[in-house]
């Protein structure tokens, strides 16, 4: 609908189809839309590890419902979401960039920790 939030979000490990693909997506959402347009209204997740919506050794729980009904709710759209492991299995979280930034480790602390990681546009 005009006036509405996108928010995607793909695993780099999915085993069915590319992330590149959601890449693209969201590629030809900004042609026909103009940057300014498409920053405001749409976001790309890629979470590294993750599988198809789910699973994988990457972070592949993601409280993306929660995001859009906070962006919808607050206009501000997000420029990270965190990722965490489900139950039972090492615990480990990642921040999740808007697309295109990436995550990048801050040298200190553990891998396994959001935390030590900043998100850049390279």
């Amino acid at each position: 609908a005009p006036g509405g939030n996108l928010l995607v979000y793909h695993g780099w490990t999915d085993p069915l189809i590319a992330a590149q693909n959601s890449i693209d997506y969201v590629s030809r959402v900004g042609a026909a839309l103009g940057p300014e347009k498409t920053r405001d209204a749409v976001r790309l997740f890629l979470a590294p590890g993750m599988n198809h919506c789910s699973g994988g050794e990457g972070p592949s729980v993601i409280n993306v419902l929660g995001a859009l009904d906070a962006w919808s709710e607050t206009g501000d759209a997000p420029d990270v979401l965190i990722g965490t492991r489900p139950p039972g299995v090492p615990a480990r979280s990642r921040p999740l960039c808007a697309y295109p930034a990436v995550a990048q480790y801050k040298r200190t602390g553990s891998t396994d920790d959001a935390a030590n990681f900043t998100c850049v546009t390279n």
